[in-house]
């Protein structure tokens, strides 16, 4: 395959997040979601990077990475509700997700597997 030159790349990339397991105190259960991931140019990365350095305090620096996600992520697919039924994309239900720190790692990990030419790890 030929290198597809374009303004911006978007791609379907896995996300696992492990969830802390209510039935089984001290275990986790994985769950499986799908993310389009539309990366910043490099120069916007590094701007981000550098204003992160400067941050001072944890809830500066998990705000800004909040923010660097909800840019980057641009959909979803495999999220369900409670009940089971699929949950539509929507950035404030994004951000919703955010709030729960295994689901940022999740994302995070993705992004960096994703953006260095690595594959998703199977297994453990």
């Amino acid at each position: 395959m030929q290198f597809k030159l374009a303004k911006t790349y978007s791609y379907w990339w896995p996300v696992t997040v492990r969830v802390p397991d209510p039935e089984d105190p001290g275990k986790y259960v994985e769950q499986k979601l799908k993310v389009l991931l539309e990366p910043l140019p490099q120069d916007e990365v590094i701007a981000a990077q550098e204003e992160s350095a400067a941050l001072t305090t944890m809830r500066a620096v998990t705000e800004h990475g909040v923010r660097h996600m909800l840019r980057v992520v641009q959909g979803w697919d495999g999220v369900v509700d409670e009940h089971g039924k699929h949950v539509p994309f929507s950035p404030e239900l994004l951000e919703q997700a955010l709030q729960h720190s295994w689901f940022r790692a999740a994302i995070g990990k993705a992004l960096t597997e994703s953006q260095n030419g690595e594959a998703p790890r199977l297994g453990n």
